[in-house]
């Protein structure tokens, strides 16, 4: 087997960024797709406060409530359809997470670019390659 040795990068803040979400310790520097929600807590400018984020959750409270049916129901003479299909619930989701990706992407850089993060390379992990 063939060892590869990477190194796990960290980061911190320099200065609080002044919510209760962020500090300034050292932490690993989360993979945006698969630790989106520390992705998102650590570089979203706005997470704390942003309507983007609770729409998001609104959104998937919606997809969770929503009955699995799309057919519409007769209740005391009234026709009731559901009000958002589940389709359209999933394109609302993918649409509001682009966006908010974006948006942590972009503070991302500013914060690396105006110095206000540092990234840190920490120790060397040694793994092994499957299959050597």
């Amino acid at each position: 087997m063939n060892s590869l040795k990477t190194t796990a990068t960290h980061f911190r803040y320099k200065k609080h960024p002044g919510d209760l979400f962020r500090n300034t310790s050292v932490q690993l520097l989360p993979h945006p797709y698969k630790n989106q929600e520390d992705f998102w807590v650590w570089f979203h400018p706005f997470y704390h406060r942003s309507e983007d984020i609770s729409d998001l959750g609104d959104l998937y409270k919606q997809l969770h409530d929503t009955p699995c049916q799309e057919t519409r129901v007769s209740s005391k003479n009234e026709l009731c359809y559901p009000a958002v299909s589940k389709e359209r619930l999933f394109e609302e989701i993918k649409s509001l997470e682009q966006k908010i990706y974006q948006d942590c992407f972009e503070n991302f850089y500013l914060l690396i670019i105006e110095g206000r993060i540092e990234l840190l390379e920490s120790h060397q992990i040694e793994s092994k390659e499957p299959g050597s």
